[in-house]
């Protein structure tokens, strides 16, 4: 989820060169909440904000799910300036290698699973 097209573009190439296969794009909040509907992702990588406004509805929902989520942002976690339902996903500032998203994705599905992400701290 990334309202600016060349980002977007980037971290989809990114991602499929990691291995991953990737079920949907969304630069608008609406759009992500109609897929949603239908659709259960393994994991979500998500801006806080798209093009029509904050994802605070996506991650409420992606939280009451229990399906991890990764907030790939400008903003810092710790910076106060967004709704704190986004601490409940892995952090990765913007801009971020390709292995910073890789091992951020890995951790954040291990969790999930309930598996040691001990691991994770050392592949950084």
């Amino acid at each position: 989820m990334e309202d600016e097209a060349f980002i977007a573009l980037e971290l989809e190439d990114m991602l499929r060169d990691a291995g991953f296969d990737i079920a949907a794009v969304f630069s608008s909040c609406v759009d992500a909440l109609e897929w949603f509907r239908g659709s259960s992702p393994d994991i979500v990588v998500m801006d806080i904000g798209l093009a029509d406004g904050d994802c605070v509805r996506i991650a409420t929902l992606l939280d009451a799910r229990n399906i991890p989520f990764v907030v790939h942002s400008a903003s810092y976690a710790n910076s106060g300036f967004h709704d704190p339902i986004f601490l409940q996903g892995t952090w990765v500032a913007k801009p971020a290698s390709p292995s910073e998203l890789r091992n951020a994705i890995h951790a954040s599905l291990a969790m999930a699973n309930g598996d040691d992400v001990s691991w994770s701290a050392e592949a950084r």
